[in-house]
């Protein structure tokens, strides 16, 4: 099998993104990497099966993970995240500014409510 660099990109970053997932079920705080592949997995899942539009991931963008899931400091060095994303009509490109501005879990969607941790 040949795989693009595209499709090499998003299997790393799935991988990156599984490992994050299991390390944040086990209730431990995730650094800047970890955080970062879990809410660009979400996203681009949720792109990919068309369910939301940009706007609508921008915003989903800013509620999965909080201060509390995270390392100290991690919010301060993630002030926005920018990736392309594959829609059904296309590629686009979405931004989440501030994907960590929410202060504790009880603020966050619920996990039930995540695409990627539910498989």
């Amino acid at each position: 099998m040949k795989l693009t660099t595209h499709e090499q990109e998003r299997v790393l970053l799935f991988g990156v993104a599984e490992i994050s997932r299991r390390r944040w079920k086990r209730g431990v705080k995730l650094n800047y990497i970890e955080a970062s592949a879990i809410i660009m997995d979400e996203l681009l899942e949720r792109g990919r099966a068309g369910t939301n539009n940009i706007t609508e991931l921008m915003e989903i963008g800013a509620q999965i993970l909080s201060k509390e899931d995270c390392m100290e400091g991690v919010e301060a060095m993630l002030p926005i995240i920018m990736f392309e994303v594959q829609f059904p009509d296309g590629n686009k490109l979405v931004s989440v500014h501030d994907p960590i501005r929410l202060d504790t879990k009880a603020e966050t969607l619920p996990v039930s409510e995540l695409l990627s941790m539910n498989y």
